[in-house]
């Protein structure tokens, strides 16, 4: 099939999504300076710099996608960002958060081989019983679980934010119902074609979370001060 897609978003879109351009760059050059200040054996420091880097650059995907006109692929990668953001605030409740930011990680790879093993889809060799292995594979597995995306939220604060923003982004991820999420103030169509639906609703969504990241970073990294959470009323209509 072939078609010849032409697509331009309307001028004051462009306006605010040039408004995201300019702060995303900002925190690409203050990020210099983070990294040169940081403190390399603080596991928080640590936990910081690392979301604060994938968050620029999911955000260069994010803007790359809604300046072509495709704001549901756009929302689900906003989607990410917000839990790059619950990671950093949670990980300054504690630095237990911050280790398990990184033993998350080793548990994954664990439960990996734990459900392969328990479908016969891998076999463990010179073991001497494999179900004593698989039993000490559980126990880590228990140590290292991670907790739930709305516990998370709530332990940092983060909880009437989370209530207000998480539905939606995760609809626009696993394409649920909410997943029309702007076409139902209309005819409720669909369309795999570009378009301006379901991008001007989620700019001051996007404004706010990278926005906090990297002030939750800068000035954690630089004072250890932590920056106060936005205003999750403004959430949806604050572009500053």
């Amino acid at each position: 099939m072939n078609q010849n897609i032409s697509f331009s978003l309307p001028d004051n879109l462009l306006g605010k999504l040039c408004t995201l351009k300019d702060l995303n760059d900002a925190v690409k050059k203050d990020l210099i300076l983070i990294n040169e200040i940081r403190n390399a054996s603080d596991i928080q420091h640590q936990v910081l710099f690392i979301n604060l880097v994938r968050v620029l650059k999911y955000f260069d995907s994010y803007l790359l996608l809604v300046q072509k006109g495709y704001g549901e692929p756009a929302a689900a990668l906003l989607r990410s960002i917000y839990e790059a953001n619950i990671w950093m605030r949670w990980s300054l409740v504690k630095p237990e958060n911050a280790q398990l930011y990184f033993d998350g990680s080793k548990g994954d790879a664990l439960r990996m081989i734990e459900k392969l093993l328990s479908r016969n889809l891998a076999k463990l060799s010179n073991a001497p019983d494999p179900e004593i292995v698989r039993e000490q594979l559980r126990n880590k597995l228990k140590e290292w679980r991670l907790p739930r995306w709305d516990d998370m939220a709530v332990e940092c604060g983060m909880g009437d934010i989370h209530a207000y923003v998480y539905p939606f982004l995760s609809a626009m991820s696993h394409g649920s119902w909410l997943f029309i999420g702007e076409r139902l103030l209309d005819d409720k169509s669909v369309s795999p074609l570009p378009d301006e639906k379901n991008i001007e609703p989620f700019i001051p969504i996007a404004n706010n979370i990278l926005r906090d990241c990297y002030l939750l970073c800068d000035k954690w990294i630089r004072n250890k001060k932590l920056h106060p959470l936005p205003d999750f009323r403004n959430l949806m209509t604050c572009l500053e």
